[in-house]
């Protein structure tokens, strides 16, 4: 269980990349960033005033000046206070809006490519590395944008603007701060330079804890089958007390961090105080001249406090974002995500209209090949090192057939299935349908593949039926369920609005495949692979959810992993796979008769199951092509 191959992990940007990336995505809301500048400068503007304002107060009061001096004083610091909330609260709003547009193009364009990348590749990632960046990484740059980048803007203005106010005052002053600049600066310099390496092998170590965990839960099962229970929770510790380690390790940059912090606070402020008393004692400047500028600096411990330990807010946001930089840039020739125009629209499903077996389809007319014709030409394909899953199958289906995949478990018709249907793309060889590589058609509704496992989203049945077809009607919605026997959503209280997921009607997964099988009609593919997609089917009827299979695959070419065998007692062709390689290929009159593999499995599972015909029936198929649902359009 240890040693299993070191997860492929999803790239991580350079700095000048996610510079790249920020400049492309902010291009066309600059002038919102620009007001955001502009209303945060005015507000730390406005804030100088108030030390200075205290400073005359004092002066008033020490040199006896009536009370409505004062009094005009404070009214003065009143309206200066208000303005500098009012402009703050503007530019701090102002800016956050730009900045969550900008995640939120930044998401959208992740999860777009995270979804767009073969299977292959996103399981040789794991999938806690891609839960961590669309979940994790997200959640530290929003955290970020929302409360620490407007602050850190404010405070960098109010420290350039209070100290200029303090040498405004008197230089002398100004050169009594700058002691604490040498004790910022080098606690700064050691915690970035330490700190970002540390958050980023935090961040991979908490992703492969979380890989680790995911596939001892999801596979809990197996796990135990094989008694490798110990294994497992070793693993999750070892990982665990590594993510602990570099959280220890963080957690100490962070306190040291504070510590030089703090002393430059104590030194700076110091300064002040003996260069201020020497200036007042010499009558330089004023004791509010000098107050002034003790307030100044007073007022500098905040926002330099602020920006400088919001640095661990901004370095952990930093990681975060090169690593969705990093999987942004996985696709290739991607327009600016922040420009719709540039983007293409996803094609609208094909009307669903009923097409005679001898109409000439897409591309016969100029004796181009079927688009329902699947070829495979010396097709290999392996999970890692050691033994191919596929190992150099050669085979072709017509337009139309209906071909089973039968094998021992591990011999390889999952995957076939899949290189068919383009989610996973061959090490060699190469897999074309209707003439075009599997993979490029893959986004398109040619081929549609249906799984074992059909997650049904928290949306209403109308909604989770036009995931293929979102332009359908509802009475498209309810010939496709007719169509595939899902008579069952009549009987629900609200019908196709019935809520669906956790808040709403939970679905068995029965019930779930027959969903499957109706956005299968409503595609309206020519090519349906359905990975042994009935598999967890029963209920009442056994063979319900195999009819409604049928009815989805009727008149278009069908590849379906056989978990039943009558399955492929009622396909054009079985095709037998073992050990990855093509074994044996025929009908199932003709396999039985050949007494081979396929008799060999037949009859195990046959005997499983008492009353089971052996011999094929004239009857069990309709003669002819086989019928076509029809969907009104």
């Amino acid at each position: 269980m240890t040693g299993s191959p070191t997860p492929q992990r999803f790239p991580v940007a350079t700095t000048g990349q996610t510079w790249r990336a920020l400049a492309a995505l902010t291009r066309g809301r600059r002038g919102r960033g620009v007001l955001a500048i502009i209303l945060l400068l005015g507000g730390s503007g406005s804030a100088l005033f108030v030390p200075r304002l205290l400073g005359v107060g004092v002066d008033q009061v020490a040199t006896g000046r009536p009370w409505t001096d004062l009094a005009g004083t404070a009214g003065l610091l009143f309206g200066v206070g208000v303005a500098t909330a009012a402009l703050g609260y503007l530019g701090g709003t102002v800016l956050v809006r730009v900045i969550q547009d900008v995640i939120a193009d930044l998401r959208e364009d992740v999860v777009a490519v995270v979804l767009d990348q073969p299977v292959s590749r996103a399981e040789a990632a794991g999938s806690s590395d891609v839960v961590s960046r669309v979940t994790r990484d997200v959640e530290a740059v929003t955290e970020a944008a929302d409360g620490v980048l407007p602050a850190v803007v404010g405070a960098a203005f109010t420290i350039l603007l209070s100290v200029a106010g303090i040498a405004v005052i008197d230089p002398r002053l100004a050169l009594a701060a700058g002691l604490a600049v040498p004790f910022q600066w080098y606690g700064t310099r050691r915690f970035v330079r330490a700190s970002r390496a540390v958050y980023t092998a935090l961040r991979v170590a908490e992703a492969e804890r979380g890989q680790a965990i995911i596939e001892t839960v999801a596979g809990a099962e197996t796990v135990r089958a094989h008694g490798v229970e110990r294994e497992r929770l070793a693993q999750v510790h070892e990982r665990g007390l590594v993510a602990i380690d570099l959280g220890v390790t963080a957690a100490r940059l962070r306190t040291r961090f504070f510590g030089w912090l703090n002393l430059a606070e104590f030194v700076g402020l110091t300064g002040i105080i003996v260069v201020g008393f020497q200036l007042v004692d010499h009558r330089v400047v004023t004791v509010g001249a000098a107050t002034a500028a003790a307030l100044y600096f007073h007022r500098l411990f905040a926002p330099i406090g602020e920006l400088l330990t919001s640095l661990d807010d901004l370095q952990r946001a930093g990681v975060g974002l090169a690593r969705l930089v990093g999987v942004a840039g996985l696709r290739p020739n991607t327009p600016s995500p922040v420009d719709p125009a540039g983007i293409e629209a996803p094609c609208p499903p094909p009307p669903h209209t009923e097409r005679a077996r001898t109409a000439p389809r897409h591309g016969e007319a100029f004796g181009a090949e079927p688009d329902g014709t699947v070829r495979l030409r010396d097709v290999q394909f392996s999970y890692g090192p050691g033994r191919r899953a596929v190992d150099g199958v050669g085979l072709q289906i017509a337009d139309g057939e209906l071909v089973a995949l039968v094998g021992a478990s591990g011999s390889g018709k999952s995957t076939l299935a899949r290189l068919i249907s383009g989610e996973l793309i061959p090490d060699g060889g190469e897999v074309l349908v209707g003439g075009a590589r599997a993979v490029d058609r893959r986004r398109s509704p040619i081929v549609a593949l249906v799984t074992q496992e059909v997650h049904v989203f928290e949306a209403s049945v109308a909604d989770n039926l036009r995931l293929g077809a979102p332009d359908a009607s509802e009475a498209q919605l309810w010939a496709a369920l007719r169509a595939v026997h899902a008579d069952f959503v009549s009987d629900l209280p609200d019908g196709l609005d019935t809520l669906l997921g956790a808040h709403g009607l939970d679905l068995d997964a029965g019930t779930a495949q027959h969903l499957a099988l109706a956005r299968v009609v409503l595609m309206d593919p020519r090519v349906v692979v359905l990975d042994e997609a009935t598999a967890e089917g029963g209920g009442a009827d056994p063979e319900l959810l195999t009819r409604a299979m049928a009815a989805a695959t009727a008149g278009r070419t069908g590849v379906v992993v056989a978990h039943r065998l009558s399955q492929a007692r009622s396909a054009d062709r079985v095709v037998v796979l073992r050990d990855g390689a093509l074994a044996e290929t025929g009908s199932h009159e003709e396999l039985m008769a050949m007494r081979g593999e396929y008799a060999r499995l037949w009859a195990a599972w046959s005997s499983a199951r008492p009353g089971c015909p052996r011999a094929r029936h004239p009857d069990d198929r309709a003669a002819g092509p086989r019928a076509r649902p029809r969907v009104p359009g």
